[in-house]
């Protein structure tokens, strides 16, 4: 299908002459490594289908005695994780996590994530046909936030998370990053 020519109104009118300096070197950066997680999927608590509506495959994914540690935060999820995932036809994913770590010392985190999955090329049929796949690499940017004086630092930090759950073994890894 050839897409529409765009409408007058929407084509540019102007250019710039804002004299925009040549940078020297990219605007780089670098990770620090937070922690890890592991969670299992409870084999009483199967994914949840919604129903295939516009955007895809709506399902719930619940995470159940997810365990974090590293060298910034130690503790576990309050209660279990719900993982809201959207499947689309292209075998892409999207992931929408909330949940709360309690840390070993007793703070409140609230860690929440959007993301993207890899459910495989015929990953959208396969469930489709009451199959999951073997593993779904999973790659988002989590955040967090905190009133406790100890983690007052998370609440200004934007993370990198990458990950890889195991659907025939029921536990997925997953290691944070904050941006520095």
């Amino acid at each position: 299908m050839a897409l529409p020519e765009v409408p007058p109104a929407y084509v540019p009118r102007h250019t710039s002459t804002l004299k925009i300096p040549e940078l020297k070197k990219r605007l780089g950066f670098k990770t620090e490594y937070l922690f890890t997680y592991t969670m299992q999927l409870p084999e009483d608590d199967p994914p949840f289908i919604i129903g295939n509506g516009a955007d895809g495959i709506s399902m719930i994914i619940t995470e159940r005695g997810t365990r974090v540690s590293g060298p910034r935060i130690n503790g576990s999820f309050i209660r279990d994780g719900n993982d809201y995932v959207t499947l689309r036809p292209d075998g892409s994913s999207i992931h929408e996590v909330r949940c709360v770590i309690l840390t070993d010392d007793g703070a409140r985190i609230k860690f929440t994530y959007k993301g993207k999955g890899d459910f495989g090329p015929t990953g959208y049929q396969d469930v489709l046909d009451g199959k999951m796949p073997e593993k779904v690499k999973i790659k988002c940017g989590p955040h967090m936030e905190t009133a406790h004086p100890a983690y007052q630092w998370v609440n200004g930090v934007q993370c990198l998370e990458v990950g890889e759950v195991n659907v025939v073994e029921k536990y997925g890894t997953f290691d944070c990053y904050a941006i520095i």
